[in-house]
């Protein structure tokens, strides 16, 4: 074995160990070279992995958090569609109930008209049969205003709301005349009464959404009659789903003064005839605080006022 400070290398042997000695060394060195390399590449692979680790949870994190907000609106969108299946099957309720009553009062009147019809067949007869005298004149004319009062009774019958009690034959009487300020007075009045808020002056959600059918139905009905088309809930209702906005709508039929300011024209400079726009009475927009600065607010409440008819 080649030894330093040995003269043996100088002696084929001595070459050949010392070729061999040195071949070992450069053996190691290359060993020593690979493995420093491979630890630099591990370390260069395990700095890659723990990046891409932090980007995983990053992305699981935020993925995380989608999920959380995901769960929260499906619960809300469930309590929403909850409320709205409920109030949906108590209107179908009320609706059902307001049918069969209307069906029963239909059924009276048609019996109360069957007998009047028998009553004028049986006084057109007269005539015909016999010779008039003054106690058969006075018959049929006894019979005749029989006729006439059973007539305004029947009329009278869908006058009178058989849900909150209240008698809309003053409102029939002031819209006939075409009282217009009156009626729209009227009008209001009743509501608040009916709810018991004259003292608040306006409904809120809660009254609004108990309010009877019946009675907008009465109203309703007597408006559109008596201002041919041109006043009523069901024509403000067009309106509003034409528009869907509490500001455009309000401008619509002639409440606000303009868009731009929001400036609101005041009751008294309303126009109280039938050369209003077209659904400007009833004047709900006190019922329902239309006349608030806050749209917002009161824009839900004109939504569910006109849905209620």
């Amino acid at each position: 074995m080649f030894k330093a400070g040995n003269d043996n290398w100088k002696t084929p042997l001595g070459y050949y160990e010392k070729a061999i000695e040195e071949l070992r060394r450069s053996r190691e060195d290359l060993q020593d070279m690979k493995a420093n390399n491979n630890l630099h590449n591990i370390e260069s692979t395990l700095a890659s992995f723990q990046t891409g680790i932090k980007e995983l949870k990053s992305e699981l994190q935020t993925m995380q958090e989608r999920l959380t907000n995901t769960e929260k609106t499906a619960i809300e969108a469930q309590m929403t569609l909850a409320e709205t299946q409920k109030a949906s099957l108590a209107a179908q309720t009320e609706l059902q109930a307001l049918k069969e009553i209307m069906t029963d009062e239909q059924k009276s009147n048609y019996k109360i008209i069957e007998e009047l019809r028998q009553i004028k067949e049986q006084i057109s007869q007269l005539p015909s049969q016999v010779v008039e005298t003054d106690s058969q004149t006075s018959i049929i004319k006894s019979l005749s205003d029989v006729q006439l009062h059973l007539s305004q009774l029947a009329a009278e019958l869908t006058l009178v709301s058989h849900t909150s009690g209240i008698d809309y034959r003053k409102l029939q009487e002031l819209l006939a005349e075409q009282k217009w300020q009156e009626a729209d007075k009227e009008t209001y009045c009743t509501m608040l009464k009916i709810c018991e808020r004259e003292r608040e002056g306006w409904l809120d959600d809660g009254e609004i959404k108990k309010f009877p059918r019946h009675d907008l139905y009465i109203i309703n009905k007597l408006w559109v009659k008596y201002s041919e088309g041109r006043f009523g809930f069901s024509v403000q209702q067009g309106i509003w789903q034409a528009k869907r906005d509490s500001r455009h709508f309000a401008y619509k039929v002639g409440w606000l003064a303009s868009l731009a300011n929001n400036e609101w024209v005041k009751y008294e400079e309303y126009i109280f005839s039938l050369d209003a726009p077209k659904g400007h009475f009833p004047s709900i927009s006190r019922l329902v605080g239309l006349d608030s600065r806050n749209f917002g607010e009161v824009q839900h409440r004109v939504n569910i006022f006109l849905s209620r008819y």
